[in-house]
């Protein structure tokens, strides 16, 4: 049978109304709209860029700090949890959900634009050896281990307090540590009425750059040219694809596609690297992992205060970071449930480690195969994406490899599956988060209909982006989840002044303490005080009761 289900309505409502309300205004008053949206983000990413970079990199290095402490021997979900999926499941899961459309999308397109055309604060002629390594080192800056690390550290926060903790599954039950009960107050609505507003924005620009990079695709393999009957049928497809992946489960849905996807970047990667110029790029490989290394301090604290680079470090690391980190709150609940078994200093080390290395292996793959045929080859790669936009760069790269015809599809494959796996993730964490839940339906899947619901409302929202809003409005849309991750960045510093209480245990113990009544309020989200009195069973013809109104 099926059981019944209520909405979350102080959280469902007010962030689909909002986001609802936003796409609304931007389609009515599209000028005001793209107006308003640049502005903040200007205003954000200039006045607190700086802090947003201090935060992720110390973000980065608290990860691997955790593993040295007693929480890293502990489980993910509690000392007598079972595994519930295998290390490369668990692997391909986190690795394809975290790249989704972003790292494809930009493969080739950053580093061969960088070699060619390098920002002015580095100080650099543009096409040299120095050039290259720098351009595929700031491009896997970019999207590996800061990206992950993010990521990771919201898994640890939300996981361990909704895994091990028992807390509702939403980004609130991480302020608990601060806060206490009053995270399930007025505060920790917002949050997460934030988060969710963060995370759809982010994935309706992921959506709407996935679409647009799915039709260059389509027109290299098909010689179908990109129109808005391509851009709807491919949404619609993609859509229903990652709605009808979401309701089949994490194990029947996601944990298969995201299986399928990860042999698919592996035969990619493994392709370029035999196909391609495989020593120089083992070689730039080893000077990128080194450039990577000497230039992390520097790099994560390149504020430009002259602004010698015309804003270049606020719109592309800053505005990386800060679009990362509005997803990072949901996608840390999504990756403490599917650790389930494992312990958390392996936790850490896998969704840091694994992906962060993978994605430099990808950008070396891809970006260094770029740079050496417009080089060596007399390709001419970088016009080619400058005239025809980086939805096009890797199939350009491709066109100039062997077995372009059976590649090209391969990674228009990945692509696709690449954002139904973090679709699919975000839609059952956000279903899961509007509504009520009890201790009974702890493990159960988000009910099918509000996973349909978020998965129609992503939909809509791309559609009215994309086809209403045209590009400017989409980037509008990025800027306002960029926007929304000021704040996230704000409670993450908060979250760390407080990990020291997490990690040597003295937050268990303080819930160990509480009484049963106050477990179950914190279970169910409330705040103690507002614990109906609640009746002890009678003992023989004697009525006792007991307030527990603290």
């Amino acid at each position: 049978m099926k059981k019944k289900f209520k909405i979350n309505g102080v959280i469902f409502y007010p962030g689909a109304g909002i986001l609802l309300a936003l796409i609304l205004y931007g389609f009515l008053f599209n000028d005001s709209f793209v107006r308003i949206m640049t502005a903040a983000y200007n205003a954000v990413t200039d006045a607190t860029g700086w802090f947003m970079m201090l935060v992720t990199g110390l973000i980065l290095i608290l990860c691997f700090v955790v593993c040295f402490t007693p929480l890293g021997d502990k489980k993910v979900g509690g000392p007598n949890a079972q595994i519930k999926h295998g290390m490369f499941t668990w692997v391909a899961m986190v690795t394809c959900a975290g790249t989704a459309t972003a790292v494809v999308f930009y493969a080739v397109g950053e580093p061969i634009g960088y070699f060619h055309n390098p920002p002015a604060w580095w100080n650099m002629e543009p096409e040299t050896m120095d050039t290259a390594v720098r351009a595929l080192s700031q491009s896997a800056f970019h999207w590996s281990f800061i990206y992950y690390a993010m990521y990771a550290f919201w898994g640890l926060i939300c996981g361990y307090m909704i895994m091990n903790h028992k807390l509702p599954p939403r980004p609130s039950s991480a302020l608990y540590p601060i806060l206490k009960d009053k995270a399930f107050g007025p505060i920790g609505k917002v949050f997460d009425v934030v988060a969710l507003l963060g995370l759809v924005g982010g994935m309706v620009t992921s959506l709407g750059l996935g679409v647009q990079q799915f039709a260059a695709g389509l027109d290299y393999v098909f010689g179908i040219a990109p129109s808005n009957f391509v851009y709807i049928v491919t949404l619609v497809v993609v859509i229903c694809s990652f709605t009808f992946s979401s309701l089949r489960g994490v194990k029947k849905g996601m944990a298969i596609i995201s299986n399928a996807n990860a042999w698919i970047y592996l035969a990619v990667i493994a392709f370029l690297l035999i196909a391609g110029p495989t020593i120089f790029e083992f070689k730039i490989f080893t000077q990128v992992v080194g450039e990577m290394f000497t230039r992390f301090i520097p790099n994560i604290t390149a504020a430009d205060s002259f602004n010698v680079g015309d804003g270049w470090v606020q719109n592309n690391t800053i505005f990386y970071v800060a679009w990362i980190m509005a997803y990072a709150p949901l996608m840390g609940v999504f990756q403490g449930k599917v650790a389930v078994g494992y312990t958390w200093r392996r936790f850490l080390l896998v969704n840091v480690l694994g992906p962060g290395i993978f994605n430099v292996v990808w950008f070396v793959a891809f970006g260094g195969n770029a740079i050496y045929l417009d080089a060596f080859e007399g390709a001419t790669l970088g016009q080619e994406i400058a005239e025809g936009g980086i939805p096009i760069a890797n199939y350009a790269l491709l066109n100039y490899m062997p077995l372009s015809v059976i590649m090209i599809p391969l990674v228009v494959a990945a692509l696709f599956f690449g954002f139904i796996t973090l679709a699919d993730a975000m839609t059952g964490t956000l279903a899961k988060m509007t509504i009520k839940t009890s201790r009974e339906d702890e493990e159960e899947e988000a009910p099918m209909l509000m996973k349909v619901i978020w998965g129609a409302l992503v939909g809509v929202d791309t559609f009215l982006c994309l086809f209403c809003l045209g590009s400017v409005g989409t980037g509008a849309l990025q800027f306002m989840s960029v926007v929304f991750g000021l704040p996230i960045f704000i409670v993450t510093l908060c979250v760390i002044c407080k990990l020291g209480k997490i990690c040597s245990g003295k937050l268990d113990k303080e819930i160990e303490a509480l009484s049963p009544a106050e477990k179950e309020a914190l279970y169910e989200g409330k705040m103690f005080n507002t614990i109906a009195q609640k009746q002890i069973p009678k003992a023989e013809g004697v009525s006792i009761s007991a307030s527990t109104d603290e």
